[in-house]
């Protein structure tokens, strides 16, 4: 067994550094958000810093049906990665290079984090550096920890609180609980489903002795306190603790009703009208998309064998338990409550809480693997170890060198996170002197506004009719059809010249060489 001292120090030290050298590498082959939620933060980001608050520039989707622009901003997703992109930015420059090195101080911290945790296991020195440097080949999480997303915030605040939940349970003070209470809190500004962190605490709560009401008490008094000024900023803002409106998603019957006008058409009876057997299939898809990411994404295919491993050995730890409590209900909450969002990556961004506890228990996986194959096979000990964890780093570091190549450009533009950018700066060209009251409609306003600096409206899910009030209703000037659109736009974008309200339109092709019509939308009286 392994107890934690000053060479522990030596260990985390080590891993940080050489994260700062690997993630500041890495990062410089990003060059762009590269997709909504990452530009969403980098764009109101830069709100703050030019001291115009929480506000956004654009409509991304129309749940709290948003009055004119600029609007109210973080009514959907939570503020604290803006607020991290702003402060770094306010120190070093608006610019994405300046949002970028505050994650890339926090994905330094990640390895050290999961080094931490297996020493918290009761581990060797060596385990440790196995998990740090696991989780310094991030797999396809790579590519996501070096944009403007919640990805590295929310490792480094789900992994501190699940291990701070697991400490709690052997030193239950009331400062340790108020702590978890603040770090609980702190997943929640990240994330709105950050509440789910409640779940470990709840369970810690449960198992920490004869003052379970105190406990919970300071948890909650945690929490609250550092609720309490988003909160009060929402009632100023909405009326209501969270925006009156997203509680319209959980209410959808398919993803891209995310983006539906008017938002209250999305009613719960309208939901229970499609019947038990599609709201059932749903979830059953949404179930089976969420395994497929456990499975590809959190475990590397090939390393969640050792997981499990390492998983069953510890299986008595408070930590290890805590984990299992919040990947539980993380999964039922994004299979059966927001199925859509879910298996639209809501899974992915939030099981990156999960991934420091999971690559220390990888290390451990490989430790306890080594001493069950070496005397079956009779191999050294030493030397198993060493293969296992050869061929472990080998694989992690082949995945994650992959999956950053590919946002970066190197496969093509299909996947790239320059192609929105490239795309919508050949717009802006097109659009020429726009002036600062210039609305465009467009499938991602947050990276249309960050191309050109113009305000932008998302193209709504429905009809031509439906797109012609969202352009009367937002005084819209242009309007951006590209491949990728809705259904029901299928023949705008197909024969265009059929429109009877709107004009010829210019026409240019995006990095993937498919069509991008750009249309001007007549004033009043001119149709």
């Amino acid at each position: 067994m392994y107890s934690p001292g000053r060479r522990s120090w030596a260990v985390y030290a080590g891993l940080f550094a050489i994260g700062l050298i690997v993630f500041g590498a890495a990062s410089l082959a990003i060059r762009a958000p590269g997709y909504m939620d990452a530009e969403y933060y980098f764009a109101t980001a830069g709100q703050l810093v030019q001291g115009r608050g929480f506000v956004e520039p654009f409509v991304w989707n129309y749940l709290s049906d948003p009055g004119a622009l600029p609007a109210p901003s973080h009514t959907y997703w939570m503020p604290l990665a803006s607020l991290v992109a702003a402060a770094s930015m306010a120190i070093f420059g608006s610019t994405f290079r300046s949002a970028q090195l505050a994650g890339v101080l926090m994905a330094a911290a990640v390895p050290v984090l999961a080094a931490r945790l297996t020493v918290s296991l009761g581990a060797e020195k060596r385990t440790a550096w196995i998990a740090g440097v696991l989780a310094l080949l991030p797999g396809f999480f790579t590519p996501y920890f070096h944009t403007t997303d919640t990805f590295t915030l929310f490792a480094v605040i789900g992994g501190v609180a699940l291990w701070q939940t697991s400490e709690a349970v052997g030193r239950p003070t009331a400062g340790r609980w108020f702590a978890v209470g603040v770090l609980i809190a702190l997943g929640h500004l990240a994330r709105a489903d950050g509440l789910l962190l409640w779940a470990p605490a709840l369970y810690a709560v449960r198992v920490s002795g004869n003052r379970r009401v105190r406990n919970f008490v300071f948890a909650l008094a945690g929490y609250t306190v550092l609720m309490l000024p988003w909160w009060a900023r929402n009632l100023q803002v909405t009326g209501g603790l969270v925006a009156p409106g997203s509680a319209r998603a959980l209410w959808l019957l398919d993803y891209d009703e995310l983006f539906s006008y008017p938002a209250s058409q999305l009613t719960a009876a309208r939901w229970w009208a499609a019947g038990s057997a599609v709201l059932l299939r749903h979830r059953l898809e949404s179930g089976w998309s969420n395994l497929q990411t456990v499975l590809a994404v959190n475990g590397y295919v090939l390393i969640l064998p050792l997981m499990v491993v390492g998983a069953w050995t510890t299986r008595r730890h408070p930590v290890v338990r805590a984990g299992a409590a919040y990947a539980l209900v993380l999964f039922l909450f994004m299979t059966l409550v927001f199925p859509f969002a879910g298996a639209r990556g809501g899974f992915f961004h939030s099981s990156a809480a999960l991934m420091p506890l999971l690559w220390s228990l990888a290390a451990v996986g490989i430790e306890q693997a080594a001493i069950r194959i070496a005397p079956n096979r009779s191999w050294e000990l030493a030397r198993t170890r060493v293969l296992l964890m050869t061929v472990t780093f080998l694989l992690a570091g082949a995945l994650s060198a992959w999956a950053l190549a590919g946002k970066a450009g190197a496969f093509g533009p299909a996947s790239s996170f320059d192609r929105n950018l490239l795309t919508y700066r050949q717009a802006g060209q097109h659009l020429g002197g726009a002036g600062d009251s210039m609305v465009v409609a467009v499938n991602d306003p947050p990276g249309f506004f960050l191309g050109t600096g113009i305000a932008a409206v998302a193209v709504p899910n429905g009809s031509e009719e439906t797109l012609r009030q969202v352009a009367d209703r937002y005084h819209v000037r242009w309007i951006v059809l590209e491949a990728d659109h809705p259904a029901g736009l299928d023949e705008l974008y197909r024969n265009p010249s059929a429109s009877s309200w709107l004009g010829p339109p210019l026409r240019f092709y995006d990095p993937d060489g498919r069509a991008v019509l750009l249309f001007e939308v007549p004033l009043e009286g001119e149709g």
